[in-house]
């Protein structure tokens, strides 16, 4: 039995072509396939953690990131054309479970085969709660819905509660040692932005946007700590599980000496970790799961983006971007 279902994203600006063999080959050393031109898309960090959730689940589920290009059959319809691109992987594969394919961030299809998973409403429900321009998000969420859990990190059970307040003590105590070494400041931007308000001199150095960083997963922390959820909830299990996993992610990194690169990541974690904390909550509190979008397109210091707009950069192509409330409005010659 097959469950079909396309999912529109992303107009695509890649180019390059798959043949199905292609896909079907690369599944023989992991899960999820990333065709090198679409990398862009899906880093090989975001490829690896998605076969690490995958490898090994029962029904088998595979991935598979290509160009918007195999889509142009001639048909004029990409729908059609992913159908027939998805079935030819299948028949290719010759085995049952869930088919997922990415063409490009033009098209997301899923295909279930002789396994009755309802991935045509999967898909629809987390496009309305991701950006458009974020499969990795989408791929994780219909992966949550299908309950693929993450890789275990740390012991489970009644120990987390004591192993958060342990950690939120170190975080705390080491962003205060640091916040108050401060050592000599260096040129550049103001490059990581906490969630939380502060001056731009406040930020001006690499170390001190460690430390703001710090603080920031030290606040997480506390929030995870003081949340109205249940951590052995079946409704919020896994939700809660996401949110404790980002914020030990983040807390591993700012225990360094993170570059700006690493600083963006962390504010990154932190935020996605917040958004599936707040949809536990919502569970408890029997009301709808926020949307999850990306941040601002222009500048990730204007926060999260309130909708999509076709955007032309200079000599580039038309394509669909993030854009906060106030580049909406400059896009748009006005407020609305």
């Amino acid at each position: 039995m097959r469950l079909l279902a396309g999912v529109l994203l992303l107009a695509s600006t890649l180019t390059g072509s798959t043949d199905p063999a292609a896909v079907v080959d690369g599944w023989k050393s992991s899960p999820v396939y990333v065709e090198p031109t679409q990398k862009a898309l899906v880093s090989e960090k975001d490829a690896a953690e998605l076969a690490e959730r995958v490898s090994g689940h029962d029904p088998a589920i595979h991935i598979a990131v290509v160009p918007a290009a195999v889509l142009n059959d001639g048909s004029g319809d990409n729908s059609v054309a992913a159908h027939k691109y998805v079935d030819a992987v299948v028949d290719l594969q010759k085995a049952d479970g869930v088919y997922l394919v990415v063409f490009g961030g033009a098209i997301t299809w899923g295909s279930a085969v002789g396994v009755d998973t309802p991935i045509a409403g999967i898909l629809t429900d987390e496009l309305g709660k991701h950006s458009r321009s974020d499969p990795v998000g989408t791929l994780n969420g219909l992966l949550d819905q299908l309950g693929v859990q993450k890789a275990p990190r740390g012991k489970p059970g009644w120990l987390w509660p004591l192993l958060i307040a342990l950690v939120v003590l170190v975080a705390a105590g080491l962003g205060l040692w640091w916040w108050r070494s401060r050592r000599g400041k260096d040129e550049g931007p103001a490059l990581y932005r906490p969630s939380y308000e502060v001056l731009p001199d406040e930020v001006d150095t690499v170390q001190e946007r460690r430390a703001t960083a710090r603080e920031d997963v030290t606040r997480f922390g506390e929030e995870l700590d003081a949340a109205d959820v249940r951590l052995d909830g079946v409704d919020t299990a896994t939700d809660v599980q996401a949110a404790m996993d980002a914020y030990a992610d983040a807390g591993r990194v700012v225990d360094g000496e993170p570059d700006d690169d690493k600083l963006r990541e962390v504010r990154a974690t932190v935020e996605y970790g917040r958004w599936r904390l707040a949809c536990a909550q919502a569970k408890v509190a029997g009301t709808p799961a926020p949307a999850r979008r990306a941040a601002c397109f222009f500048d990730p210091a204007h926060g999260t983006s309130v909708t999509d707009w076709m955007y032309t950069p200079p000599g580039g192509r038309p394509r669909e971007i993030p854009v906060c409330s106030a580049c909406r409005d400059r896009l748009s010659g006005g407020a609305r």
